[in-house]
């Protein structure tokens, strides 16, 4: 069984780097000074969360993958603990998130029909340290997923990664390695430093583990790996936000990006997001949730991304290199469906998705379920359906994904 243990951050040597804490006001006259120990006791907290899940999924004899060429398993038994442990003290934050898995895979088809393994790993996938100089500012180093934006298909606007987790809310997207400074001079307007120096989690993920693997090879090794320099502006109003980010990559490469929201009414909310390269090619998304008086949100939203691929064969926009390899989608042309409802079946709480590409006309339809068994015992269903010809993005690699789990949390 082999054993790999991820990285660690260095978090208290940051801690020294950072400064020292100033000396705590005096307390007044008759007031009780609470001690050491009860000052991060008070500022802890804790929560373990065992999960166990499987995934199974059949794949498509396509150009791209003949006879599993990509060596996708047919079956997979994860039993997944993760930990989240906060500190809050004086004006520093600590936090850490290290996981564990235990995988067991086996193979149906391809060059390792009949195939099976196991492994394991321990890592970290999230961990800082914030320092809080004065109330408007913090300073924050460590491993982090970094998420904004409205839009549900990707996130367009982010330089960092354009996975933001909704296509199975249960398989954490990896954290990645930054440096952070936010000041927030008022309740309106946020201004962000970020660096991106380190590839974190990202260079050791399989695509596959989502359910819905993509075109490219899932991974960001070391040697793909770029450094990311952004400053992010914020703006939140009574009636909608608004963010833009400028990002430059060390290949030279700059890419502005923008969100933004608007409440329309109690009911309706419109958005849109996007990115502009300084290449000259664009990336827009817009679109709308509306909710019902009887509870279910239906969101609708249309997506062209000008540095996609538009060759008609997807076997094309690999010999040609059109797409980058950790890419969520690789065509240019997307519009989605969305039904979403947490409110009418008690304890249930579920997501009906349809993704069609406008390109190819291949499609993918999502289920996504999660049921409260008891306060602490939830149950979880993510189903994918794919239909498309094997040269299509959506009939490529896969027929179908079904992901079942159960989660215990203490």
């Amino acid at each position: 069984m082999a054993h790999r243990l991820g990285l660690v951050l260095p978090l208290a040597g940051m801690a020294i780097q950072a400064g020292v804490v100033g000396a705590a006001e005096l307390p007044e006259l008759g007031e009780e000074r609470m001690s050491l120990a009860d000052e991060l006791a008070s500022g802890f907290y804790s929560r373990v969360n065992l999960m166990a899940y499987t995934l199974v999924q059949e794949t498509e004899d396509s150009t791209l993958n003949p006879d599993n060429a990509a060596e996708i398993p047919r079956y997979q038994w994860v039993l997944n603990p993760r930990a989240d442990l906060n500190l809050n003290f004086r004006n520093w934050e600590f936090a850490l998130k290290p996981r564990a898995e235990a995988i067991w895979e086996k193979w149906e088809d391809g060059p390792r029909d009949g195939d099976d393994q196991d492994s394991s790993e321990l890592f970290l996938t999230e961990g800082w340290v914030r320092y809080r100089p004065f109330d408007e500012l913090t300073l924050s180093y460590g491993r982090e997923n970094l998420q904004w934006g409205p839009s549900v298909i990707l996130s367009l606007s982010n330089p960092f990664t354009r996975d933001n987790g909704r296509n199975n809310p249960r398989v954490e997207v990896p954290g990645l390695d930054y440096y952070r400074a936010i000041w927030i001079p008022n309740e309106n307007w946020t201004l962000s430093t970020i660096y991106n120096y380190g590839p974190g989690r990202s260079d050791d993920v399989e695509g596959y583990m989502t359910g819905q693997p993509s075109v490219g090879t899932g991974r960001l090794s070391d040697e793909e790996f770029e450094k990311i320099y952004a400053v992010k502006l914020d703006y939140t109003g009574s009636s909608g936000y608004a963010s833009i980010i400028h990002s430059y990559r060390e290949s030279d490469q700059h890419q502005t990006g923008f969100f933004a929201g608007w409440n329309a009414s109690d009911a309706l909310l419109l958005y849109t997001e996007g990115n502009v390269k300084h290449e000259g090619k664009t990336g827009y998304q817009f679109g709308a949730s509306y909710t019902l008086e009887i509870g279910p949100t239906v969101n609708v939203e249309y997506l062209r991304d000008n540095n996609g691929c538009d060759d008609e064969p997807m076997i094309g926009c690999v010999l040609t290199g059109q797409f980058e390899s950790r890419n969520v989608l690789h065509r240019q042309s997307y519009a989605m469906v969305q039904v979403t409802d947490n409110t009418s079946i008690q304890d249930l709480e579920y997501n009906i998705r349809y993704l069609r590409n406008l390109d190819d006309e291949s499609q993918r339809f999502t289920g996504i379920l999660e049921y409260d068994l008891t306060n602490h015992v939830q149950a979880y269903f993510t189903g994918n359906i794919f239909t498309g010809g094997d040269d299509d993005e959506f009939g490529t690699l896969l027929r179908y994904s079904v992901f079942t789990g159960v989660s215990y949390t203490f």
